[in-house]
């Protein structure tokens, strides 16, 4: 078993030294912003080709680790480096259980098991954005949330934190706002902390004039208007 492992290790360490400039799979730019770790490029990588060779996906997984190194210290690095942490964060999530590797007819294959998939809704989860359209219709998006907090006191919080998280503007402890259309991710949210039922979605096109310019302001600040 030792050996087998150690073979595998080198025939991962050889097609990340051989990896060719031929992309395979493209992870959107909306993915590449959220990713914060060589292991979580090589989840999302995966997730996305399916079961794939480790050859096919090795080049997408060298690209967005540099566009991972260039966001984060605006600077590239070796690949003798990106090979390293590339080879590390593979080792890492095999031995986490959180991808298999194995061979098939003389490549490597790899795919992620259910633990992998997991932790991959998750940090989509945890990266969820209300997408920006080309222009704004000058209408507001109203969330209701009217959730009895005796009974539910962890899910409205959980709920509060995750609309302040994707820059919902708080008129009210219990009303949101937002200037784009958010039902699809919004019904996401809600359908993880169980609430939909106490939540409401409507758009509105007229607020106090105070409170629209504080909420213009607010999104202006933060690059959603």
């Amino acid at each position: 078993m030792i050996t087998k492992i150690k073979n595998q290790n080198q025939n991962i360490a050889n097609i990340l030294s051989g990896q060719s400039s031929k992309l395979h799979v493209h992870l959107s730019a909306a993915q590449l912003a959220h990713l914060r770790s060589v292991s979580e490029i090589v989840l999302a990588t995966v997730a996305v080709a399916g079961t794939v060779l480790l050859a096919a996906v090795a080049p997408n997984i060298f690209q967005a680790v540099d566009k991972l190194f260039i966001h984060k210290s605006r600077k590239k690095i070796s690949f003798s480096k990106k090979k390293a942490k590339i080879q590390q964060a593979i080792y890492y999530l095999k031995r986490t259980g959180k991808i298999k590797v194995g061979a098939s007819k003389g490549q490597l294959r790899v795919r992620l098991t259910n633990l992998g998939r997991k932790r991959v809704e998750e940090a989509d989860f945890g990266s969820l954005a209300v997408p920006k359209p080309s222009g704004w219709n000058q209408k507001w998006w109203q969330v209701a949330a009217d959730i009895p907090t005796k009974q539910y006191r962890q899910a409205a919080d959980a709920l509060r934190w995750k609309l302040k998280q994707m820059g919902f503007y708080s008129l009210q402890r219990t009303l949101w706002l937002y200037p784009y259309d958010p039902r699809r991710e919004l019904q996401m949210v809600v359908d993880r902390f169980g609430v939909g039922r106490f939540v409401a979605v409507m758009e509105v096109s007229g607020l106090d004039k105070d409170d629209e310019g504080k909420m213009k302001r607010y999104f202006k600040q933060r690059g959603i208007l």
